[in-house]
């Protein structure tokens, strides 16, 4: 009973913390601390305000300047947000200001909003901020990006949602099955509402059907 009094004070604290930023949370295991909480075993977020949920394993919410914010999910990690979803190895995420990284193995599918197609994205890190629609991501190989007809690999990649605009960098290799064309550059930039690319120190192969 004591343990259940304790559990309810601490997700009160939590709530309060948030400025009115309710947050869900519910796993197998909870151990309280004063700066911070773990939790085990069938780890999920509900964060109504933000349209977020998150599962894991495990995962850990630390103190930041006072207040409540800081998580770090660990384990095959699923997160879901407004417009899309990703699945990464490890997660670092900051409540208050929705911004943060997911770390190995990451693929994600945005739906975008200038178009009818999901932008669907592979990297070894994804750096999100979900107030501002921004997504950037790196791989020590390549990343991969796929938006309907368009398959591309590049070093980095950044997808601005709002603006409707992904850009491409460090050797580029795309390719639009629609236009039959290839392209090789240094970057590439992709308006989403139409597909319209400009790139820059570029080689482009025009396939001409007969």
């Amino acid at each position: 009973m004591k343990m259940k009094k304790a559990l309810i004070l601490f997700a009160l604290l939590l709530t309060a913390s948030l400025l009115g930023k309710t947050v869900h949370i519910f796993s197998d295991y909870v151990k309280p601390e004063k700066d911070r909480a773990f939790y085990q075993g069938n780890v999920l977020v509900e964060i109504d305000e933000d349209n977020l949920k998150l599962s894991c394993p495990t995962m850990t919410i630390s103190k930041y300047q006072q207040e409540w914010r800081l998580v770090e999910a660990t384990g095959t990690t699923y997160m879901e947000f407004d417009g899309g979803s990703a699945t990464s190895t490890a997660l670092n995420y900051d409540l208050k200001t929705t911004q943060g990284e997911l770390l190995q193995g990451v693929t994600a599918e945005i739906f975008d909003q200038e178009s009818t197609d999901t932008v669907f994205l592979t990297c070894d890190s994804l750096k999100i901020d979900l107030s501002k629609d921004l997504f950037e991501g790196y791989s020590e190989q390549k990343v991969r990006i796929v938006k309907g007809s368009i398959e591309a690999t590049a070093e980095n990649f950044t997808y601005d949602r709002e603006a409707g605009i992904i850009e491409l960098s460090g050797s580029v290799q795309l390719v639009d099955n629609d236009k039959n064309i290839t392209i090789s550059a240094d970057s590439v930039t992709i308006k989403t509402e139409n597909d319209e690319m400009t790139a820059t120190n570029a080689e482009v192969e025009i396939v001409v059907e007969e």
